[in-house]
């Protein structure tokens, strides 16, 4: 068989098993295999399954207008209570003040064997999101373990953009998902398959002559597209990850050019040469850029007497960090009004960053705007300016050669370091008199949390002494978020809370408002013996050890990102008695990523029988770990904690 003949019979089989799926799946209509189905054979732990659904878009004329009109179906095996939560949906609507999306059709069936209940119209709610978005939302009725529900709906929308593309991943398991679309070559998206999964179908063809629009005599040709994946796996969320809509697998389209049936052309994807000229126009940022003159006399005249650049630089951030309180929005595109929001101390994200930067420029000092995308809301495209891609903006300072990234919405984040929803790769400078150019966001590089302990184990089996912690960095900008409305009794408490029959006899806290300084706590304990044991367990990391392995998968295909490098350090020593024998003691270890990416050691030291000594040392150089270290990093956890977890055992002798 040649491979004309190969290609050709596989084309027949795709098409053929494309065409068997799509018969199998009407509405209404059940199949006895679904009907039965009590699990996933290839996700035994699945609460739900999709077990098939489809999206198909067309262009329509409608009212003299362009309508794209997507049909979507959904059906859905629901095994056990658990899965119910997979029966509420929620379908968002977009509107302007000229126009608006429309939905139709909307059919909703909940399956229990071969009783049928129908979704009623008073079980349907509307919910204004905001000027721009409203949400229709239901939750199917009669749920049992079991129960298959049926969704079928069109969504009629008369602006071009929002041909958004497909996903076909989500937080449960999907046996089939497939998109078709029929697009008049009049319009060219781009196009892109996010995620790490392949797809089954990817097919394209041409139909001649099948768009016209009335009044104009030329017609177009269409393009019929259809993706599909099979078997598709759900996706897990793990800690220290960005976004999952970065790594969710879909098909993703941008409009680039629409060609008008007079033979003109309009383009949507331009250059960030193109992007750069709107900006500086822009009165939400390049006419907020323009406000120097105003912040000269709003600065403390001190700030003047200051002989370095960097003095300046750090006494203007921290003036405008105390002056404002953020109003926890962004709004970086509409909103922004830096005089108004100086006045009244309050403002968003750009009215914060902007005034830092008009303010930084008052004094001479080389500033720039940076646009960038928060880790919660995914990384920006580079491959050509989409400015809705972008969310937040912070300031990039230049100081002989040296640059400072500059976010002044927090007001506990020392200068020089970003908070962490902005630790997302990369940003875009938007300098005004050059081109703009990418960055790399490179985080805070001390971020280390470190517990000295001097402990003294009496002879009636109490333990006194003092924990020190030193925090740095990130470290210590989360513990003084975490403590920031807490009383000192509060903060003991929940320390004792960790223990048993441990009590915090005096604590102190340093540097708790110095905050470009570590921080520093510590604690007097005392451990009484309150039951008269003969054996002691004490854990010498006290409560800076990892309990729980934050990787739990087979796999993981997205990457591990920590966002900043973290150390992590304990020096322990243990004063014993002559009525004590040390018993035993957690094993020195060493453990060494590839290329030193992480690495744990433990090394412990018994001073003959009156003393024991150990430094714990946890190391994560790396900010991210791809899904080909993911099985070495989610190993060298396991073997921490567990070598964490040992105990130094004491016991009581007869002398």
């Amino acid at each position: 068989m040649n491979k004309i003949t190969l290609l050709i019979t596989f084309a027949l089989i795709t098409l053929n098993s494309f065409s068997q799926n799509n018969s199998n799946h009407l509405f209404g209509k059940l199949t006895n295999e679904e009907i039965n189905l009590q699990k996933y054979k290839l996700d035994t732990t699945a609460n739900a399954l999709v077990l098939y659904e489809s999206g198909n878009t067309t262009f329509k004329i409608k009212n003299d207008k362009i309508i794209i009109s997507t049909d979507f179906y959904k059906k859905i095996k629901l095994f056990n209570k658990d899965g119910f939560e997979n029966a509420t949906f929620k379908i968002r609507l977009y509107n302007t003040k000229d126009d608006y999306e429309k939905l139709d059709d909307l059919k909703a069936i909940t399956h229990n064997n071969l009783n049928k209940t129908v979704l009623s119209k008073s079980q349907i709610f509307e919910e204004k999101i905001n000027d721009n978005w409203k949400e229709v939302k239901f939750t199917m009725p009669n749920l049992k373990e079991g129960s298959i529900v049926e969704v079928k709906y069109t969504i009629e929308s008369p602006f071009k953009f929002n041909l958004t593309g497909w996903t076909f991943q989500s937080n449960i398991p999907k046996k089939y998902s497939i998109y078709t679309a029929k697009i008049p070559g009049n319009y060219v998206y781009n196009r892109s398959l996010k995620g790490y999964l392949k797809l089954a179908i990817n097919t394209s063809s041409i139909e001649k002559k099948c768009f016209k629009v009335p009044g104009y005599s030329s017609i177009a040709n269409c393009e019929n597209i259809t993706y599909a994946m099979e078997h598709i796996p759900a996706f897990v969320e793990e800690d220290y990850m960005t976004t999952k809509n970065n790594y969710l697998s879909k098909i993703k389209f941008e409009l680039s050019e629409f060609l008008w049936f007079d033979g003109t052309r309009q383009k949507f994807t331009t250059s960030w040469e193109a992007a750069d000229k709107e900006f500086r126009t822009d009165k939400s940022i390049g006419t907020q850029l323009k406000k120097i003159n105003y912040f000269e006399d709003k600065l403390p005249p001190f700030i003047d007497t200051l002989t370095t650049q960097i003095d300046k630089a750090k006494a203007i951030y921290t003036f405008i960090q105390k002056h404002f309180t953020w109003n926890e929005k962004y709004s970086i595109f509409k909103n922004v009004k830096v005089k108004e929001a100086f006045e009244d101390k309050t403002g968003n994200v750009a009215e914060i960053n902007i005034s830092l930067i008009n303010a930084l420029k008052a004094k001479g000092l080389n500033t720039e705007l940076v646009l960038i995308s928060t880790r919660n809301n995914g990384l920006a495209t580079k491959l050509y300016p989409v400015i809705t891609d972008f969310n937040y903006v912070i300031a990039k300072l230049n100081i002989n050669g040296e640059s400072f990234l500059l976010d002044a919405t927090n007001k506990l984040a020392p200068f020089g370091i970003l908070p962490f929803r902005c630790l997302n790769s990369y940003g875009r400078v938007m300098d005004f008199e050059n081109e703009s150019y990418w960055i790399d966001i490179v985080p805070e590089q001390n971020s280390k949390s470190q517990l000295n302990v001097g402990l003294v184990l009496n002879q009636d089996g109490s333990i006194s002494g003092k924990l020190r912690k030193i925090k740095y960095g990130y470290n210590a900008l989360n513990r003084r978020e975490e403590i920031l409305h807490k009383k000192e009794d509060d903060i003991v408490s929940d320390f004792e809370n960790n223990f048993n029959n441990l009590e915090v006899v005096n604590y102190t806290i340093e540097n708790k408002e110095a905050i470009d300084k570590p921080i520093i706590e510590t604690f007097e304990i005392l451990i009484e013996d309150t039951e008269n044991t003969t054996t002691h367990y004490l854990n010498p990391l006290f409560d800076e050890s990892f309990k729980i392995n934050p990787f739990k998968q087979q796999n993981r295909l997205y990457p591990v990102d920590f966002g900043y490098p973290r150390r992590y350090i304990v020096n322990f020593s243990l004063e014993v008695p002559d009525n004590f024998d040390i018993i035993s003691y957690p094993k020195s270890t060493k453990i060494v990523l590839e290329k030193e990416s992480a690495k744990y050691s433990l090394l412990t030291r018994k001073h003959q029988n009156f003393k024991i000594s150990l430094k714990s040392t946890l190391l994560i150089s790396n900010t991210t770990f791809y899904n080909f270290e993911y099985q070495p990093l989610k190993e060298l956890f396991k073997k921490t904690i567990n070598s964490q977890k040992e105990p130094i055992v004491l016991k009581k002798n007869s002398i």
